[in-house]
């Protein structure tokens, strides 16, 4: 979600997003529209980050770091034998 504040402090529709009195509040920001608010000095606030962070608004939780891969991979492998 994002709080856009135009510039100019009045009623309008720019870009597909509806502003009273200079503010804006929406859920998504396509690229376009980002790049044309920041171009003419609008103010653009990041409310959430719930994208980044899991729904309860902490980190998800980072895959488990495992050597089991490779280890099986090797363990499937014969060793020659050294010369004797």
């Amino acid at each position: 979600m994002y709080a856009i504040t135009s510039p100019f402090g009045d009623d309008d529709t720019v870009a597909g997003v509806r502003f009273t009195a200079g503010r804006a509040t929406v859920d998504e920001l396509d690229v376009g529209a980002r790049l044309y608010f920041l171009r003419y000095g609008y103010e653009i606030e990041q409310l959430d980050d719930t994208d980044e962070q899991g729904p309860t608004g902490e980190d998800p939780p980072a895959p488990p770091a495992t050597a089991k891969g490779r280890a099986r991979a090797k363990e499937g492998t014969a060793q020659p034998a050294p010369p004797q």
